[in-house]
């Protein structure tokens, strides 16, 4: 008769152990579905979705122009803004990293605009900035890193930093056309 109860009675407590264990793992899942959860989730996806290394493609981004529209070579067809750089000086150059998304006069490094609350989402085709009042949309354009910038949202009030059509690595910079600012008579 022990060996009956022991063997009636062990399946039952398992069973009873495992239906808890079923309901505090509903109970769990639940608390993870709440609308805050989600978002904090979704900004910590967004936050893993993009590292620095995933940002290196775009730390550096010196505004160019389409110069040459019909040439098939990228480094002729796109090249410096000569009136931005050299007469007005109001582009702004990009600088992004985890931290922050600053625009840079080119000629004056001191002059800076800066946004620190952003999510970053990377991928094969750019790369789409969102802050608060805007969302920056850097489109990969070209074979080489070349990218359209579109910025939707609020307006961007900034002094002695136009924001520039294109953009490209300030590390490639010296491959286009570039014209010598000493050169001009204007």
């Amino acid at each position: 008769m022990k060996f009956t109860i022991k063997t009636i009675f062990l399946p039952c407590i398992a069973l009873l152990f495992s239906c808890q264990q079923k309901n505090e793992a509903k109970k769990t899942a639940i608390a993870v579905s709440t609308p805050a959860s989600i978002d904090t989730l979704q900004k910590k996806e967004a936050m893993k979705s993009t590292s620095n290394d995933d940002l290196a493609l775009f730390n550096q981004l010196y505004p160019i122009d389409i110069l040459q529209p019909e040439s098939k070579n990228s480094f002729k067809k796109y090249g410096i803004e000569f009136s931005g750089i050299c007469y007005a000086c109001d582009l702004a150059e990009i600088k992004i990293n985890k931290k922050q998304l600053l625009l840079v006069n080119v000629c004056d490094s001191n002059e800076i605009y800066q946004i620190k609350e952003f999510t970053a989402i990377s991928n094969d085709t750019g790369l789409i900035i969102k802050t608060q009042h805007n969302e920056f949309i850097f489109k990969r354009v070209e074979k080489e890193p070349i990218f359209e910038l579109q910025i939707k949202g609020d307006s961007l009030l900034l002094k002695n930093k136009r924001i520039a059509k294109y953009y490209t690595q300030k590390s490639l910079i010296d491959q286009f056309e570039v014209h010598d600012c000493g050169d001009f008579q204007g």
